[in-house]
């Protein structure tokens, strides 16, 4: 598969898009609502990455990044990005009772973040234009930062999910 610098901006665009819709589906399926926030906030976070990526696609013309011959992204891409990275939230909660929808639902989401940084960071690595290397080195942070939120909101869920399970 030829792999070029639009295809990987589209790449990018599909992953916050479906972060977005990943993190308002979830959102549906939590009652309390500091977690429903948290996870709305973190959609609209994913939603304004997408328009980020846009934008930069919109811009970038006919330039190349430097990513074209980059066999470290080829790779990174075939082996993760084949597939959604985000699950479907509706077929989580269709094979599995609420609690451990959720909690699966979380750890799909922790490992999404980690990859997306892992993404952002490599495409920052091998980009040749200043301007999209600062964008990626800001997503690569904001997906980090995704990432310890998402594990903090884990470890958060699990623990009052614990406190109800012993008060009930």
């Amino acid at each position: 598969m030829k792999i070029t610098d639009t295809g990987i901006l589209e790449i990018s665009l599909k992953i916050e898009r479906e972060g977005g819709e990943f993190y308002n589906k979830l959102a549906e399926h939590v009652a309390d609502p500091k977690i429903k926030e948290f996870l709305l906030h973190l959609a609209k976070d994913e939603a304004q990455h997408e328009k980020q990526f846009k934008k930069m696609l919109r811009e970038k013309g006919s330039s190349l990044y430097g990513w074209e011959k980059k066999k470290a992204i080829h790779k990174l891409i075939e082996s993760q990005f084949q597939t959604d990275i985000f699950p479907k939230v509706n077929e989580i909660f269709a094979r599995l009772p609420n609690f451990q929808g959720i909690q699966k639902a979380i750890d799909f989401a922790i490992e999404a973040e980690r990859t997306s940084a892992e993404f952002y960071s490599l495409l920052g690595e091998f980009c040749d234009n200043i301007k999209a290397k600062t964008l990626l080195v800001m997503m690569e942070k904001a997906e980090r930062d995704h990432l310890t939120q998402v594990l903090a909101l884990k470890k958060q869920y699990l623990h009052d999910s614990r406190k109800k399970s012993k008060s009930s």
